[in-house]
């Protein structure tokens, strides 16, 4: 076996690996968007923003923070070693959406992006109001990506909102390690 390398075409992030991953390890976009490097254009997000595209990358950066430093505040938690690991992976793969998003409204990232949240206080309660958060997130991106005129935001949005519904998954099996 040969190593790889691959590039997400969702958030630029290279993987070296001997075979493509089932999703990219960094911001979760599925495995189809992995290309070699060779076919990701340099240009890919320089891309022309109407009014409203704008206001949806600005509110898609706003969702992400929120949902990258609620996760960090759960991942804080020394009372379940798995659940704290999975939600501090969660915020991770929450901040490369939100990067990206910054990159394609060619703005600096949020100072507050990797500040831990508040959070509901019990596990329970934070994986319901994770499901709430991911739920939104999936609806919105669907939605941004609906009404979308450029190519390339409608490819980024309708990935990360298969992303998150993914996260939506991922909440309904961590409840089992409550």
């Amino acid at each position: 076996m040969q190593l790889r390398i691959y590039r997400c075409r969702i958030c630029g992030e290279v993987y070296l690996g001997y075979e493509a991953p089932g999703n990219c390890p960094f911001c979760g976009a599925h495995v189809e968007f992995l290309e070699p490097p060779e076919t990701y254009p340099a240009d890919i997000n320089d891309v022309q923003l109407t009014e409203t595209e704008r206001a949806d990358l600005e509110s898609s950066i706003e969702l992400e923070t929120s949902n990258c430093r609620f996760y960090l505040g759960m991942a804080l938690r020394k009372d379940n070693d798995v659940l704290s690991a999975t939600y501090k992976r969660l915020a991770k793969v929450e901040a490369e959406h939100c990067e990206l998003f910054c990159t394609l409204a060619r703005v600096d990232e949020p100072a507050d992006l990797m500040t831990p949240g508040e959070t509901t206080g019990s596990w329970a309660s934070d994986i319901e109001e994770s499901l709430v958060r991911e739920n939104r997130a999936a609806g919105l991106y669907a939605t941004f990506a609906g009404r979308a005129t450029n190519d390339r935001l409608r490819e980024v949005w309708e990935a990360i909102a298969a992303v998150e519904t993914d996260h939506i998954t991922l909440d309904e099996l961590a409840k089992t390690y409550v």
